[in-house]
């Protein structure tokens, strides 16, 4: 989805959110008065050194964790648990999908999650819009097992998108595939993006990464410092592996990313 010129709307508003955890009957502070506006129709990714914090704050925008403290509010309501029009896409994508299910019978176990009174060739026919999206034509009758990881966790990724969520909550979806798998995934996360009208949140180990994809990247500091830098991706849309990375924007970007993280990861060692 390419962000319109102007200022969009905040789909997302998390204010002043508190969030404490007890280990060991000790208090662990993760975040301390944290607060951030999602715009509309963003390609977000979060980034920072191990322990910051990165995939809790993705459990508590999708209602799966509550803050100690403070609001999330997403369309204007207050987050108080898993909201309807988010979808969250976990890292593990072999836990996620049914191995006893074809590839169109797990993407129809996802519309059928909408209760949406449709005949069973609509079902279908919509099915196949979603194969057809991410790029499974001719699979659809396979079973995970006869699919490689990356085709696995495009048959996640369609299961997901055809509940029509506002948001899909992604978090290192692509970690668990080859550098080569995981290129062709990212590349075909923005096309998705830039056809369907969503707000992606993305979290990432990976500063590479984060920048192909991202209009806009939030670096989080060692908890419970919380947001370190905002920044907006001023690189063009359509993005391609080869021609964005030759991007001098990119590399500078990227450097100074990895350079912040990298220090921090440091003194922690």
């Amino acid at each position: 989805m390419q962000i319109e010129t102007g200022r969009p709307k905040t789909l997302i508003h998390i204010e002043g959110v508190n969030k404490e955890f007890s280990v060991n009957k000790n208090k662990i502070t993760v975040f301390e008065n944290f607060s951030y506006k999602i715009p509309e129709g963003s390609f977000l990714s979060i980034v920072g050194p191990s322990g910051c914090g990165k995939s809790t704050l993705l459990k508590l925008i999708s209602g799966l964790e509550t803050p100690t403290s403070g609001t999330i509010n997403f369309d204007g309501q207050v987050i108080s648990g898993p909201p309807k029009g988010m979808i969250y896409v976990f890292q593990q994508y072999t836990k996620s999908i049914f191995p006893w299910y074809t590839v169109l019978e797990n993407i129809e176990f996802g519309l059928n999650t909408q209760k949406k009174n449709i005949s069973k060739q609509e079902a279908k026919e919509r099915c196949m819009e979603y194969i057809k999206l991410v790029g499974l034509e001719g699979y659809e009758d396979y079973y995970p097992s006869q699919l490689s990881g990356g085709m696995q966790q495009r048959v996640v990724i369609a299961r997901a998108l055809i509940c029509e969520p506002k948001v899909l909550l992604m978090d290192e979806p692509f970690s668990a595939v080859d550098a080569m798998t995981r290129a062709i995934l990212q590349e075909l996360l923005l096309s998705i993006w830039e056809k369907l009208p969503i707000t992606i949140l993305f979290v990432t180990h990976d500063v590479d990464e984060a920048v192909f994809l991202s209009s806009h990247i939030i670096s989080l500091g060692k908890a419970p410092i919380g947001l370190k830098e905002d920044i907006v991706v001023n690189l063009p849309y359509p993005r391609n592996q080869i021609d964005t990375r030759k991007s001098k924007h990119f590399t500078t970007m990227q450097l100074k990313l990895f350079s912040s993280i990298f220090s921090q990861e440091k003194g922690q060692a």
